[in-house]
């Protein structure tokens, strides 16, 4: 019998540093009636770090999705919508197998996981998120979860595709994330 477990949430806060340069330009008459024609001003370069950390911004918000979707699935929607446009392929359908197993035993999950020491990284159209995934929170009532730790590192692979960012397979956490 499961006892009481302690809630273990951590909220992962991203800011975004957005700017818009306008340019001026100027229709009104000179005064020998003549007009002057638009200036546009430059624009400065655009801030690596205010991208890089917009991209991760991207990245982590879709990680997040995709956790959403999992949860749902765990606790009996089969329906693999909440995935489209957030995971594609196999991992789609390890979520679906996995909850519609536990569906037939009649088991669902209940609460959700929670998340530390998330770090993202990327490298071009490609993104690795790894974290430690608290499971202590999101359980199957009544079961024992044996000899498993409540909390377990881990890690998804996304891919950038048509603009957007997908899941597209779980990897292995480094060994150096412990939790």
């Amino acid at each position: 019998m499961l006892g009481r477990r302690q809630v273990f949430c951590v909220v992962v806060a991203v800011g975004l540093v957005a700017g818009t340069v306008v340019g001026c330009s100027s229709s009104s008459p000179d005064p020998s009636g003549s007009t002057t024609s638009p200036t546009v001003s430059a624009s400065p370069s655009p801030d690596p770090s205010a991208s890089a950390a917009a991209v991760k911004a991207q990245v982590l918000a879709v990680y997040h999705r995709y956790w959403d979707a999992a949860v749902q699935a765990q606790r009996g929607n089969l329906d693999p919508n909440p995935f489209l446009g957030v995971a594609t392929g196999a991992i789609v359908e390890r979520w679906m197998s996995d909850s519609r197993e536990l569906k037939g035993y009649g088991v669902v999950r209940e609460g959700e996981p929670g998340f530390s020491k998330v770090t993202v990284v990327v490298n071009g159209d490609t993104a690795t998120v790894f974290a430690c995934v608290d499971n202590s929170t999101w359980v199957v009532p009544g079961a024992e979860n044996g000899n498993v730790p409540d909390v377990l590192p881990g890690g998804v692979a996304l891919e950038r595709r048509d603009g957007g960012w997908i899941v597209v397979d779980s990897v292995k956490a480094p060994e150096t994330l412990t939790c």
